[in-house]
């Protein structure tokens, strides 16, 4: 069954995330004006003159670095990449920032600053940005993607997400600069990267978890930064600090065995491990199939022929969720039946044969 967002709770997420269809730069030092109008712009002279007022600048030479301005996408001379959305499995809605009614996502649909994606219980899909960057919405999430980078040689461009509820894969593309180019808000915390691969969850308790894989993570929360490195997780409940880093569960030693008949999936259970996620991953769209919480290292099912790829995490007693244990495997057709064997002529018709040979040369 699917969960609606009501109108009030979808106009309180929008309403702060969309700034119109703007390209968003932030001030260097050194930078002006003029030098941004001539670096970007299509027609500087033109653009120098009405960027303040656009801003609602009354002097532009306060300008100071790390200050914004927004800039008309009309205005820029390199055309912006849009985000888009793939590996769609069933039903992941989109909520436009400008209004108007919510529509169904499908594969290679653009998102746009500001819009909502909400997915339903056995629904996810692949959000990939101009810089190969990209983000997993698993099923049961809502994810705001406030706004992102869209010019590939823009360094200073950032991707502001805001997760509300669900989980989420994060694999950021890193960048030269030390800034950290890639944020995601929750209700209790916030997780800045410059490139890694990392885990974040919201649950009903509006409490985040965040599970690095590789890299760094920088969370916080109530005044309180914790470094992640890869290898490590942290939560954070709601209105209290992140806990300190706590080491991932290792992987699963997983066996997998396919047939034409079925797959089986077998691991090792774990002392620290309360529970395994595992998620079946078809290939090489790369679509999530299914998702399941087991007590037990066993699982099994009938799939149709295919190449898929297995993951399996285990999960500790604060619901952080362990070390990736990836298998790809294939589900060939059945053989097809043996050919049926000759049939052996019997003695009985030989003799028939012989015999009415015989009668025939009497006659």
């Amino acid at each position: 069954m699917r969960v609606w967002l009501s109108t009030a709770m979808l106009l309180c997420l929008l309403s702060t995330a969309w700034a119109g269809d703007d390209w968003h730069y932030t001030l260097r030092p050194g930078d002006s004006l003029w030098k941004v109008c001539q670096q970007f712009a299509q027609s500087p002279q033109t653009c120098w003159g009405e960027l303040a007022r656009y801003n609602g600048l009354d002097n532009p030479h306060s300008l100071r670095p790390g200050n914004s301005l927004r800039v008309p996408i009309s205005w820029l001379k390199e055309k912006p990449i849009p985000a888009t959305v793939d590996a769609v499995t069933g039903e992941v809605m989109l909520y436009p920032a400008r209004g108007g009614e919510p529509r169904q996502l499908q594969n290679g649909d653009a998102v746009a600053f500001g819009d909502a994606l909400e997915t339903a219980a056995k629904s996810s899909a692949r959000l990939r940005f101009a810089d190969q960057s990209e983000v997993y919405i698993k099923p049961a999430s809502l994810l705001v993607v406030t706004r992102y980078r869209r010019f590939l040689d823009q360094q200073n461009e950032r991707t502001e997400l805001r997760l509300q509820r669900g989980n989420i894969r994060n694999s950021v593309t890193p960048r030269q600069s030390d800034e950290a180019s890639f944020e995601v808000y929750t209700p209790g915390a916030v997780a800045a990267v410059r490139g890694t691969e990392y885990y974040l969850g919201v649950d009903g308790a509006e409490t985040t978890r965040n599970e690095v894989i590789d890299g760094r993570v920088d969370v916080g929360a109530r005044g309180t930064d914790r470094q992640i490195e890869g290898g490590y997780a942290t939560l954070a409940r709601l209105d209290e600090a992140p806990i300190e880093p706590v080491e991932l569960l290792p992987a699963p030693a997983m066996e997998v065995s396919a047939s034409h008949t079925d797959v089986v999936a077998v691991w090792p259970t774990q002392s620290k491990a309360s529970a395994y996620l595992l998620e079946l991953y078809s290939q090489p769209a790369g679509r999530l199939l299914t998702q399941a919480h087991l007590s037990t290292g066993h699982w099994q099912k009938d799939l149709p022929t295919g190449d898929y790829r297995l993951l399996v995490r285990a999960i500790d007693e604060n619901g952080l969720r362990g070390q990736e244990s990836w298998h790809a495997f294939s589900v060939t057709p059945a053989p097809p039946p043996p050919e049926p064997e000759p049939e052996k002529e019997s003695h009985w018709d030989l003799w028939a044969f012989v015999g009415a040979a015989a009668l025939l040369l009497a006659l």
